[in-house]
């Protein structure tokens, strides 16, 4: 009677799996592979339609989508100066009305500061996670008073992410990207200057499977996930402002005064002594 190694035995029922289908234990995952996949359409449709509800009514002189040019995020936006800045170069970005294309790092962005109202970072955090912080705070820079920010990336606890950590060489995500907790990101947001408006969570998925239908859970399923078990989304949308400067008014005036009849020599003196002090600083 032939003696049962269990452990050789699993490990040639692997390899003659891997060998049988390769695709189901990947061990790489391209950004432009999983794009193309059935996994990957489900994601951007969700995104583009996700950032056109966000969109739709913000108006503004220059919309700046920075990593991703795969995706659509100013499908429905009225503004129509959009500028993609990103690190490689995506064929099909041809097709997004860009009025032009930089090669660029998030964390560096060759534009001068407030210039710009709306910024959408696409997976930027997923492609560098090291720079989370240095590209928010670049895009707090570059983004105009009330300007909007939006942020896509992949849920550090959705299913996918999740499943990679329990099943390594069944890849589903890109290279590179594992997840982002979405607690680390609200933080950097608010290191960076910014304040919190909302968000969406989005993608309840299982395992993708050749085709679309495979890729996504019943549409009553996914609706009851987005409210019961928004946190196990495997694709997060956060959305943040610049809170615009307020003005100050500089002096006080004595309006009670002044509808009585009183003059207010005071107060237009203490402005002039103001104004002589300004001038005699400028010139020095």
């Amino acid at each position: 009677m032939r003696s049962v190694n269990w452990a050789a035995d699993s490990a040639a029922l692997v390899v003659a799996n891997h060998l049988t289908h390769p695709s189901t234990y990947m061990r790489s995952v391209t950004w432009e592979t999983f794009l193309a996949s059935p996994a990957g359409q489900t994601v951007l449709a969700w995104e583009e339609g996700a950032c056109a509800r966000f969109l739709a009514n913000k108006s503004g002189d220059r919309a700046l989508q920075i990593g991703l040019g795969a995706l659509n995020p100013f499908a429905a936006s009225p503004i129509t100066h959009r500028i993609l800045i990103d690190d490689t170069v995506h064929a099909n970005a041809d097709s997004h009305d860009f009025r032009c294309r930089v090669l660029a790092q998030a964390n560096a962005l060759p534009l001068g500061d407030e210039c710009c109202d709306v910024i959408v970072l696409a997976h930027t955090f997923d492609r560098h996670p090291e720079q989370l912080l240095t590209t928010l705070s670049e895009a707090a820079r570059v983004l105009a008073p009330n300007g909007l920010l939006i942020s896509l990336f992949f849920n550090a606890m959705g299913s996918w992410a999740l499943r990679e950590k329990v099943f390594p060489t069944r890849k589903i995500l890109p290279d590179g990207a594992a997840g982002i907790p979405i607690i680390a990101v609200k933080e950097a947001v608010q290191k960076a200057g910014l304040s919190l408006e909302g968000g969406n969570f989005g993608v309840y998925a299982v395992s993708p499977g050749k085709n679309s239908a495979n890729v996504r859970l019943p549409g009553w399923l996914d609706k009851a996930g987005d409210r019961w078990w928004p946190t196990l989304s495997n694709v997060i949308l956060l959305s943040a402002r610049k809170v615009g400067v307020k003005p100050t008014l500089v002096g006080k005036v004595n309006f009670a005064a002044a509808k009585s009849g009183k003059t207010v020599s005071a107060t237009l003196k203490n402005s002039e002594s103001l104004k002589t002090s300004n001038d005699a600083a400028d010139c020095s």
